[in-house]
This record gives structure tokens, C-alpha cells and sequence, in this order.
């Protein structure tokens, strides 16, 4: 029978999960208390949550949710940094491990992909979310804004009477063209 506290802190993982889109795994070894408060206070600023769990319930909910290959990471002392900014959260941790030699940044999860270390590096060069929100509001705007200058030059529905209106006198020559032909072919 489960013990109630696995049970529990199983429940906040699984919350983790779903609620994140970055899931970053570290190894606290060796930081000092005032060290752990300094690298939690940064990750808060970041919008990062950060626990520590078990590595048998970690690999229990990864399991449950089809990631596979966590396993080689969920050695030693493991806590989640969470995130739905992955940049964000690799850049807190990567410039928190580049004054603490002892803190380790073990992998990851994104999305349900399984990253190394190295992996968690290049999130860093990632646009953060806010700019790739930014670059998607502009792809999207960008047409409208067109649509916005020709209603401001002149009205489109003119232009497209005009060219309806072409389209129907070549449709109406075609077929005059194509009964005078067949009134021939009668008539010869």
C-alpha cells in the first residue's frame, strides 16, 4: 500500500507536468541553504517554480505520461524547475550553475521529449515566449494591416466589381464565340 506522502507529492508532480511546458531536472548537491533560498528567489523572478521530488515518483508520472528515458537522469538528488518559458527557466538556471560549480543541471523534458544538458543549453538561445507571442501577434497582424491600407485607399469592393465584371464579359465571350462556331458547323 502507497504511502500517503508518495501520494501526495505524486498528485504535485503530475500537476507539474500538466501545468508546465519545460521541465528542467537539477542536482542541488553541495548548495549551501542560503545558496538554495538565492537560487530559488531567482527562479522566482523568472516565473520558474522549483520543488524537490522523488526520483521514483518523478519516473512514475513520466511513465504514466508516455516519456520514456528519464531514467539516466533521475540519479542523486533531483528537483524540478517548471516552467511554460523555456528559455526563461534555462537562462535562470545556466547563470545560477555559472557561479555555483556544485549545482548541475542534469536534462529535461519538453513537451514530452527528453533533453540533455546540452539540450537545456540551447533553450537558452531560444526566443522567450513573450517575443515568440510578439512575432506570432505580427505574422497574424500583418495582413490585416494590408487589408487596413486598401479599405483606407479606396473602396475594395470596387476593385473587385471590376474585376468580376471582367471575368463575366470574357465568360460571355467565350460562349458567344462558342455558339457562333456551332451555328457554322449547322449551317455548313
Amino acid at each position: 500500500m502507497p504511502n500517503q506522502a508518495n501520494v501526495q507529492q505524486a498528485e504535485q508532480i503530475r500537476e507539474l507536468f500538466e501545468n508546465s511546458d519545460v521541465i528542467l531536472l537539477t542536482d542541488f548537491q553541495g548548495l549551501s541553504v542560503a545558496e538554495t533560498n538565492e537560487l530559488r528567489n531567482s527562479l522566482r523572478a523568472a516565473e520558474v517554480q522549483y520543488k524537490v521530488c522523488k526520483n521514483t515518483l518523478i519516473n512514475v508520472v513520466a511513465q504514466e505520461r508516455g516519456i520514456d528515458g528519464l531514467a539516466p537522469y533521475l540519479k542523486g538528488n533531483t528537483a524540478l524547475a517548471t516552467s511554460n518559458d523555456p528559455a526563461a527557466s534555462a537562462k535562470a538556471l545556466l547563470a545560477f550553475h555559472a557561479e555555483h560549480e556544485s549545482f548541475t543541471i542534469k536534462g529535461g523534458i519538453l513537451g514530452t521529449q527528453v533533453i540533455d544538458a546540452a539540450g537545456v543549453e540551447a533553450l537558452k538561445d531560444m526566443p522567450s515566449r513573450d517575443v515568440m507571442i510578439a512575432r506570432t501577434v505580427g505574422c497574424i497582424g500583418a495582413p490585416l494591416t494590408g487589408l487596413a491600407q486598401v479599405l483606407k485607399q479606396g473602396s475594395p469592393v470596387k476593385g473587385m466589381v471590376n474585376v468580376l465584371s471582367g471575368t463575366i464579359r470574357q465568360v460571355t465571350s467565350v460562349l458567344t464565340q462558342v455558339a457562333e462556331q456551332k451555328r457554322e458547323a449547322e449551317n455548313a
